[in-house]
């Protein structure tokens, strides 16, 4: 089955299965269809496709499909915004712990102050020096913020089956060499606006 086929069935199958409880929590969008992603996994993973490097190098991006948890502190000035399940739970992002994403954009639309900082968790973020003005603006958009995950896929890892953005790893089923590095972004996102409202980044070899 080449990548298009598969492709193509698995995005209409979407429509059967993109109400199940189990797998609401995040969408997956492969080369911008969206996909049931631990489907393509399942097959990259069979013998039969022990060679196959069809889905090497395809831009995969993540939402979160939930509606998102705010934790504030008034005291402390400090916003955790977090999952109800472990976001992305299919993608390896960080290669060990000393990995990080970069902060690299603060909308100052929302965070006139937000205090730049590094994240090594796309699962919970704490957003320090935020005033209550802004977490009460915020908190009114709650149904349209969302957590948005996007990088290529260099594997899939031995282990945990789960799919790659980095390729020092070992690997179940590897894609071929190739010394570019890749972007990988995470960002707090409006998804109503489009704005965004903090983007992470970094470059994965």
């Amino acid at each position: 089955m080449n990548k298009l086929i598969c492709t193509l069935l698995l995005f209409f199958n979407t429509s059967v299965f993109s109400y199940s409880q189990l797998y609401e929590s995040d969408l997956y969008y492969l080369d911008k269809n969206e996909v049931l992603f631990y489907k393509i996994l399942n097959w990259w993973s069979t013998i039969a496709h022990e060679n196959s490097t069809d889905f090497c190098f395809n831009d995969l991006r993540v939402r979160s499909n939930k509606t998102l948890d705010f934790n504030y502190d008034k005291k402390t000035k400090i916003l955790k915004i977090s999952t109800k399940e472990k976001f992305a739970d299919l993608i390896s992002v960080f290669e060990n712990k000393n990995r990080y994403l970069q902060n690299e954009y603060i909308n100052k639309n929302y965070f006139k102050s937000l205090k730049k900082e590094n994240i090594n968790n796309i699962s919970i973020i704490s957003l320090k020096n935020v005033s209550l003005n802004e977490y009460q603006k915020l908190n009114k958009l709650k149904k349209n913020i969302a957590f948005e995950l996007e990088g290529k896929i260099v594997g899939l890892l031995a282990y945990s089956g789960k799919a790659s953005f980095y390729s020092n790893a070992e690997f179940l089923r590897s894609c071929p060499k190739n010394k570019e590095a890749f972007n990988v972004s995470f960002k707090l996102l409006n998804i109503k606006t489009k704005e965004i409202l903090i983007k992470y980044f970094s470059k994965n070899k």
